[in-house]
Formats: structure tokens, sequence, C-alpha cells
């Protein structure tokens, strides 16, 4: 995210299929974000994900469901690149939601060496690396979906263990009480990603279509999500029945 050149490109992830998962990472995605807050995945699930996502280059981050501790300390200690946290509303929640997510003494994770993301126990360089890594390879992102929190962004974005912010277009309209695409959200979302640019914290949103694409990415984006795994399946399926109907249509005249 903090690298130069275009922004990274990933997708969500709601199902556990392990064979979904091999063609979406040969698809070449930069990232993906495995969806526990809106998807029926169990820990276990997360965890195969996290393992093959990982294996095959692609940096696997956990929007985790809710603001709490127990099972976003497992998806770390199973080796995510990071955890994207719904609805962080101001800065004080920022702050004592990230906290949790960092060793002491700037917070209270807890050392978990022995699991995935310290190679067992063997990480090389012991404890110290393994402290190391979880202070500073794995991203802590807040996500913006309220209107408290586009109004309070500024000091969200100044909060210690915020790596990164998401934008999510979505639940902002329905906070703002406008549908999804209105000018008002889209002023949200560009106010948002102007407050990050300039706080220099990474920010990212959802985004639909090649002049999305490119406006996000002209406004400073480092990362931007295309879609999810379930879309492209019923996508595809959509598409292929379309075009047997079609074709069934001109073949019986």
């Amino acid at each position: 995210m903090k690298a130069a050149g275009p922004p990274v490109v990933g997708t969500f992830v709601k199902l556990p299929s392990l064979e979904i998962a091999e063609i979406i990472g040969a698809a070449g995605f930069d990232f993906i974000v495995i969806d526990t807050e809106h998807a029926l995945l169990s820990v276990r699930d997360v965890y195969s994900l996290v393992v093959l996502y990982s294996r095959m280059g692609v940096a696997p981050l956990v929007r985790i469901a809710d603001h709490g501790y127990g099972d976003a300390q497992r998806y770390l200690d199973a080796g995510a690149a990071g955890i994207l946290v719904p609805h962080v509303s101001s800065a004080a929640q920022a702050e004592a939601t990230m906290k949790q997510f960092l060793f002491p003494p700037v917070g209270t994770r807890g050392m978990g060496m022995a699991a995935r993301a310290g190679l067992w126990g063997s990480i090389a360089g012991g404890s110290a690396e393994y402290v190391r890594a979880g202070q500073e390879d794995v991203a802590r992102i807040a996500m913006i979906e309220e209107q408290e929190a586009v109004e309070d962004i500024e000091a969200i974005l100044a909060v210690s263990g915020v790596d990164a912010v998401f934008i999510g277009p979505g639940d902002l309209s329905l906070s703002l009480g406008v549908p999804g695409g209105s000018p008002a959200v889209h002023d949200a979302v560009t106010r948002s990603i102007g407050a990050a640019v300039k706080a220099g914290v990474p920010v990212g949103t959802v985004v639909q279509g090649a002049e999305q694409i490119r406006l996000r990415a002209e406004q400073g984006c480092r990362f931007i999500m295309v879609g999810n795994d379930t879309g492209m399946i019923s996508g595809a399926a959509r598409s292929i029945l379309d075009q047997a109907q079609e074709a069934l249509a001109v073949a019986v005249r």
C-alpha cells in the first residue's frame, strides 16, 4: 500500500471453496479480503484461506465481524496480512480497537509465537522478530462507513495503530440516508480520501467500472476493491445463460 506505483487491486472473498481461491489467486490479484462480517465463514475456513492465498503470493486480509479481540487474534496468528475493522466511527473507537492488535507496551495483543505467524515457534530472530513483524508488517485498517466517521476523519487518521483506512460507500449511503451513488456519498468518499492523502495514510475504497477506478486512483487511493467471489460467479453464470438464450432465440426463429 505504501509502495510507489499504481494502486494494488483486491477483491472480497465470501466462499470457503479452495478451488475458487485457486482461481482467484491465479487471476493475479494483489490481495484479498476474507469477509467474516457478511459471510458465514468459520475460523477454520479463514485459516485455510489465509494459508492458501499466502502460499500463492496474494496478501490475505480479514474483515472482522465486530470490534472484538478473540477471533482477530487467531487470524493474525494464522498469518493474516492485515485486519479490516468495520464501522470505526470515531477516533476514540479507533484507538480502543487498534490497541488490541498491537503488542505491549503500545497495545494489548498477546504472544502467540507457537502459531503459524511465528512459524510454529521457529521464526528466525525468535520472539523479537515475531513481535516486530506483528507490529510493522501487519495492516490495521479502519473502515470509514458512517457520517460520524467522515466528520471525525482527521482525528481517526491521527490514531496510532491506524495503518490505513477503507471507505465503505455502501454503508455510507445508509448512514447518510441517500441512495448509493448519490452526490452526497461521492462527496463523503472524496473528502475522506483527500484527508487520508493529506495525512499520508494509505486509503482505499470499493470501485465499479473503469471510470471509478481512474477517478479514485487519481485522487490518491493506494488500494482498491473490485467486487467479490460470489459476484464474479453470479455475473459469469448470468452472462453464459444470456448468451445461450440469445443463441437459442435465433436458432428457433
